[in-house]
């Protein structure tokens, strides 16, 4: 199959491969097991009643067995089961009543089937044309004797000796090669469908080094392509919005600067008033400049997120927050250093400055870290959970912007969590206070 072939080609080439090697599997078959035996008839069946002896010839057993009774479950007689009855019967010059045949087919249910495919027998069949001729192989016999008893004809064939065990043995042999043809032809078709759901899984977390192959069908090969050009664009746009917002932001602290100097010259009681306007407005634009940086692209490399937790939580202690670490658990992840480290101090921060402090618990559940920031504070209400994740949003209206941010705190944060595959969330205590639960995809672990 040339490669990059649609789709719809390969699936056929499949088909049309398990097709030929059935019937290459068929010829092999037919010429490889054994044929030309000669079988048991009708007439020889007949021999066996009278003598009372089993007959051998060439391996096989015509059996004869002297039972009290008769057979149950073959008093139901099918149309060929009937002109068989009437074969044997007229060999042996006997009523037909006198004799029971029962077609012996060597499959789970073959009796069954037989059924299905024959309609039932009326009693007026016709013996076969053969006579005495007549193959016996696929039948068992019950004839009546003059003292009550009755003697039973069967056929013991050794192993392939009948059509059944032929045809188990087609069965199992289609499957033992078919079954592997077919699942390395499947798999060839969707190791190339697996890449690309797998590489759409990794763009989907944020990983920037996702990218499309072009490999496998030609509509896999065209959608890479499309994604591919669909993720440039998409990157390029965001970094254009996010150079632009930079650059504002930054020219924005070139007339702040011209402005506070400018307030030296004011009124004393005008002067503070300018003064922390000013200094709003620049931590305003510190924040933006924060949140610009914290969506470009990161480089990402394998860190010890427990270690990282339990120094910016020492760190903290040091300055007087009470800030402590209840439970760690050895977990890794990969993310960009300084992206991760401002994503849990912020987390830190809103905990010490709104909660009084934090207490920090750093679980792995499967594949994910779970970090847990939580405070005693006052908390949010339900209505505030999700917006204060907005940028430029913040809990309390009325907070005091010298205590408090500007509202890019926890926009940030989440950013750089979706950027790398996870998400943070804010949630009520049933103590009091706010957790904020910040989830991340683990590392593997090493070997």
């Amino acid at each position: 199959m040339r490669k990059g072939s649609p789709l719809l080609a390969q699936v056929l080439l499949l088909v049309v491969a398990v097709a030929i090697a059935a019937q290459i599997i068929s010829l092999a078959m037919a010429g490889l097991l054994p044929g030309g035996r000669e079988q048991f008839t009708f007439g020889d069946v007949a021999a066996a009643v009278r003598n009372r002896a089993e007959v051998t010839r060439e391996k096989q057993t015509l059996t004869v067995e002297i039972v009290g009774s008769k057979p149950s479950g073959w008093e139901r007689d099918i149309r060929l089961e009937s002109r068989a009855r009437a074969t044997l019967a007229g060999l042996l010059g006997i009523p037909r009543e006198q004799v029971l045949i029962e077609n012996d087919v060597e499959l789970p249910g073959g009796a069954l089937v037989m059924s299905l495919l024959n309609r039932p027998a009326t009693g007026l069949e016709e013996p076969f044309e053969q006579g005495a001729d007549r193959a016996f192989e696929d039948y068992a016999a019950a004839v009546r004797l003059p003292d009550g008893r009755w003697v039973v004809i069967a056929t013991r064939l050794p192993w392939l000796g009948s059509g059944a065990s032929i045809l188990l043995l087609w069965v199992a042999i289609n499957i033992l090669v078919l079954v592997p043809l077919a699942w390395l032809f499947t798999r060839r078709l969707v190791r190339p469908i697996r890449a690309f759901a797998e590489t759409a899984e990794a763009a989907g977390r944020g990983d920037p080094d996702a990218a499309f192959a072009e490999t496998g069908p030609r509509e896999v090969r065209k959608a890479a392509r499309a994604l591919d050009e669909m993720q440039r664009k998409i990157a390029g746009a965001v970094d254009e919005r996010t150079r632009l917002i930079a650059a504002i932001a930054h020219d924005l602290r070139t007339p702040l600067t011209r402005l506070r100097f400018r307030a030296e010259n004011v009124e004393p009681e005008q002067r503070e008033k300018i003064v922390a306007d000013i200094e709003r407005m620049d931590a305003m634009i510190g924040g933006v400049l924060a949140f610009a940086r914290g969506e470009t692209k990161v480089e990402r490399r394998r860190l010890d997120l427990t270690a990282l937790v339990q120094s910016m939580a020492d760190d903290l202690a040091e300055t007087g927050a009470d800030v402590t670490v209840a439970e760690a658990a050895p977990i890794e992840v990969t993310a960009d250093p300084i992206a991760l480290r401002r994503l849990v101090g912020n987390l830190l921060d809103n905990a010490v400055r709104y909660g009084g402090g934090a207490t920090c618990r750093l679980l792995r559940e499967g594949m994910e870290a779970v970090l847990l920031v939580e405070d005693d504070g006052p908390g949010l209400p339900d209505e505030s959970l999700e917006r204060v994740f907005e940028p430029f949003e913040r809990g309390d209206s009325a907070r005091d912007p010298a205590t408090g941010g500007v509202g890019l705190g926890l926009a940030l944060a989440r950013g750089i969590a979706r950027a790398h595959g996870g998400d943070v969330r804010l949630e009520r205590r049933a103590e009091g206070g706010l957790r904020a639960e910040l989830r991340l995809p683990a590392a593997e672990p090493l070997r």
